[in-house]
């Protein structure tokens, strides 16, 4: 990630040391991230969620754990790594710790996926935005699985990106873990799944790499679908019409689901400005957000970079999840694992606007993070 030797003789002396310290920058966003996690995480008393969560994790035996896990929404693995933690871990606070903590190894990913991807800039400003904005933090020190989730994605990500420049197989079956990691603790993990897909669909047909490198991918794939079918077959399919989708649909999150008689582009435009909104603290923030994330998308899409569609890809499948009423669309925790590609591709549009100054980055990542906090309180 170093910078060209001739920009950095030209920069004013702040950037170059910026260029020289961004992994140290970075990883001090990620100590303050820990301390906002911490923080998050000691709260008075746990959510109607988290005492479901602790329950079923608390079965008597292992395979009662995998059976009370079927009754609810989510995948098994969570509840798997909680029953173990909860072994060791005697308080509220201490229990909290293990989702803080792979939301804060989640940052650290995300910082070498996006910087590696997208420069250093935006990789800051999204560092920044995962760090401290409300929506991801508070999501981070929650007893539920979405912690577990965004680490996953965010590693994966980067697994992926270095199996491409690298022509790694070791990193591609790396990537596969991660990706089955995701899966096996929120199903929201199959909009990142297919957006992968797509992305690396798209790198394969244009780069033509080696035919074992080929091989390993349509190998972790098949592994892949096969997973997805085991969880559709075994859990999906039996929530479908049960009386737990009917409450959400019908209550909560009614919201969330395109409903008789509302008009589809109404919806999608007003959920997803709720979606932003969520991610960013405030309406004009989010309004802001979305059309730099909208700009960021465009750009990429014209330089025909594949990442476009890896930033795209996730949030077309989550609207589509609306308009049938699969999945909740909209600022709701259930939709968090889109931050990573909203900040990136919003952050993108500000890296440039800026000319990917990193001191720029650093100083609209302050004041992104400084409204975020004064509207959370």
């Amino acid at each position: 990630m170093n910078a060209p030797a001739g920009r950095s003789a030209a920069a004013p002396p702040v950037e170059r040391w910026l260029e020289e310290h961004s992994d140290a920058v970075a990883l001090l966003f990620v100590l303050l991230g820990l301390l906002a996690r911490l923080r998050a995480a000691d709260a008075p008393f746990f959510q109607p969620d988290e005492v479901l969560h602790l329950r079923i994790a608390s079965a008597a035996t292992l395979a009662d754990t995998y059976r009370e896990s079927l009754t609810n929404a989510h995948p098994p693995l969570f509840y798997v790594l909680l029953r173990g933690w909860r072994r060791v871990a005697h308080s509220d606070w201490a229990l909290r710790l293990l989702p803080a903590a792979f939301g804060t190894a989640f940052l650290w990913s995300a910082w070498r996926w996006a910087a590696g991807t997208l420069g250093r800039a935006c990789g800051l400003i999204t560092l920044a935005c995962l760090a401290f904005l409300p929506s991801v933090v508070v999501v981070s020190a929650e007893l539920r699985g979405y912690a577990l989730l965004l680490w996953a994605i965010g590693s994966a990500l980067w697994a992926l990106e270095e199996a491409f420049a690298a022509r790694s197989i070791r990193m591609l079956w790396l990537f596969t873990a991660l990706s089955a990691i995701a899966l096996a603790t929120h199903y929201s993990a199959f909009l990142f799944l297919a957006a992968a897909g797509a992305y690396a669909a798209v790198r394969l047909a244009f780069e033509r790499p080696p035919r074992r490198f080929l091989l390993a991918w349509v190998a972790g794939q098949a592994l892949l679908g096969a997973l997805a079918v085991f969880f559709y077959a075994t859990h999906i399919a039996h929530l479908r019409g049960s009386p737990l989708e009917q409450e959400v649909q019908g209550t909560w999150l009614q919201e969330a689901f395109l409903r008789q008689g509302q008009g589809a582009a109404a919806f999608l435009a007003r959920r997803t400005l709720s979606l932003f909104q969520y991610f960013f603290s405030t309406k004009a923030g989010g309004a802001v957000a979305l059309v730099l994330f909208l700009c960021g998308i465009a750009i990429l899409a014209a330089r025909r970079r594949p990442v476009a569609i890896l930033l795209a890809v996730p949030f077309a499948l989550a609207a589509a999840g609306g308009l049938l009423a699969v999945y909740p669309y909209g600022g709701t925790r259930h939709d968090v694992d889109l931050a990573i590609f909203a900040y990136s591709g919003a952050g993108f549009a500000l890296a440039r606007l800026t000319g990917e100054r990193l001191w720029a980055a650093v100083a609209v990542a302050a004041a992104l993070v400084v409204s975020g906090f004064l509207v959370s309180g």
